[in-house]
């Protein structure tokens, strides 16, 4: 029996592709915004020169001055090992940010991210299975202030980065040999006790999203550019 995964016609043999990715991504270009979410993501397998080993990761949500078709604001986000060794892109992106390299020694409150507002240079790539997603390029000083909608749901977040973990720790079962299967869990994050959906509390202060397209910005003459971190 053919099984391709797609819709296919037994007769014919004709094929049709279901890309199931196939939905509205947020656009390249310029972007001003606030985080929303930093998300611990724990110890994570990772590959690198041929070697495996778990490395802990975090992930930064960011909500954009996009509105997209069901007329909420734009998400997008960037996955970081948790590092602020100088070589490490986190320090690097957080001395971007805010406009000053992190120095040796130095301790970031992560917490602090949630709520501030930065610059995002968004574009699309594709990765190697041909799907295209959203990358964050490069962050710095934001223009002018972006309050956070209240619409980003931090729960909902964490439920399908779970489902990513247990689809991908399930695939590693199916392509190792099974001499070199890693354990079913291998995959999933491990999370720190204290990792807990942090944005809520900004959400909550948030005002409530308008029912125009304009999103909420606060004057010119009440914005400060630097960051608190």
């Amino acid at each position: 029996m053919l099984n391709t995964g797609n819709t296919a016609n037994a007769d014919a043999l004709v094929l049709q592709c279901s890309d199931n990715g196939n939905f509205p991504k947020h656009p390249p270009g310029i972007w001003q915004g606030a985080n929303v979410d930093v998300i611990d993501l724990g110890l994570v397998w990772t590959e690198f020169k041929g070697q495996r080993k778990l490395v802990r990761k975090l992930k930064l949500v960011f909500e954009t001055e996009h509105i997209g078709e069901d007329g909420k604001r734009g998400i997008v986000t960037k996955n970081f090992t948790a590092s602020l060794h100088p070589k490490a892109k986190l320090a690097g992106f957080i001395g971007q940010w805010r406009g000053r390299p992190v120095s040796p020694g130095e301790n970031v409150d992560l917490k602090k991210l949630l709520g501030a507002c930065c610059t995002l240079v968004l574009s699309h790539q594709q990765s190697l299975s041909g799907r295209t997603y959203v990358s964050i390029d490069a962050v710095s000083k934001a223009t002018k202030k972006v309050v956070p909608s209240g619409t980003y749901d931090p729960a909902a977040m964490r439920q399908r980065i779970a489902e990513w973990a247990a689809k991908d720790a399930a695939a590693a079962q199916v392509a190792a040999p099974p001499a070199h299967r890693p354990s079913p869990t291998a995959a999933l994050p491990q999370p720190m006790p204290a990792a807990q959906p942090v944005a809520a509390a900004p959400q909550a202060v948030a005002p409530a999203p308008s029912k125009s397209a304009t999103p909420a910005v606060a004057p010119a003459d009440d914005f400060d550019p630097e960051v608190g971190f």
